[in-house]
């Protein structure tokens, strides 16, 4: 590495021109905070809190979970840090939090639905496009709603 003078130093910054930049993390060690949303008996995944969602996303949101829940839940919202390449790692938190739950729906994080979990899309994609509910619908029907 160059060392460049001071003077040099004082020329490049007049003209907009920074000699050090602080670079990023390059996701050495990137975790990622998901929400688990938990309503009655059910455990709702997803990428931010309920309140930050548009009021569209926060109504669809509620209007799937009260197809599964009482019209009054008890509703407990809580966030965890994982590692978003370790699989394994996502599912034990998601194991760990769906221990006395009927079920798990993940709104647009993918996770390992061979353990009856539900893999949902993004609230914003099936906003977006309303043929997304249909198959939505028939996978709720047949994992939680038939189930019990």
């Amino acid at each position: 590495m160059k060392i460049i003078s001071s003077k040099s130093k004082i020329i490049l910054a007049k003209i907009g021109i920074t000699a050090y930049a602080r670079r990023k993390n390059l996701g050495q060690n990137s975790l990622k905070t998901i929400i688990l949303h938990k309503r009655d008996k059910i455990l709702a995944i997803l990428d931010s809190p309920l309140a930050k969602y548009s009021k569209e996303e926060q109504n669809l949101f509620i209007s799937i979970m009260n197809t599964m829940t009482s019209k009054k839940p008890l509703i407990k919202e809580f966030s965890k840090s994982v590692n978003p390449k370790d699989t394994k790692e996502l599912s034990s938190i998601i194991q760990m939090a769906s221990d006395q739950t009927n079920g798990v729906i993940s709104f647009g994080i993918p996770i390992d639905s061979s353990n009856g979990f539900i893999q949902a899309p993004s609230l914003s994609s099936i906003i977006d496009n309303p043929d997304l509910k249909k198959p939505l619908w028939e996978k709720i029907k047949k994992t939680l709603i038939e189930k019990f």
